[in-house]
């Protein structure tokens, strides 16, 4: 099913969600360097519960600032469509999500 986007709008979601991804790059790095530092933490033969705590929270923290980001897009995106685009859109991934869960 297609939702018949212009290419306009095609255009403007892709610039949005390519702003959201070069902003949050930052995060996936520290994400990836938390792994590292968790694994030297608890390669110590005495494992730092204090350290191990202070790097869930910090992740934690970067976890809620990458949910608001893509929140933030998905709603920018979403008002470059019009209301039956977005009905249509919502309607294609309902059944993509069934289908991968073997309800369709």
């Amino acid at each position: 099913m297609d939702i018949d986007a212009t290419e306009a709008q095609q255009k403007k979601i892709a610039e949005i969600m390519t702003a959201a991804m070069t902003e949050l790059r930052p995060l996936r790095q520290q994400a990836h360097d938390a792994r590292r530092e968790v694994m030297e933490i608890l390669s110590k033969p005495q494992v730092d519960r204090a350290a191990l705590e202070a790097l869930r929270a910090k992740q934690a923290q970067a976890m809620d600032q990458v949910s608001r980001r893509i929140t933030q897009s998905l709603a920018d995106a979403a008002e470059v469509l019009t209301p039956d685009q977005r009905a249509k859109l919502a309607e294609r991934m309902e059944k993509r999500r069934g289908h991968r869960h073997g309800r369709g």
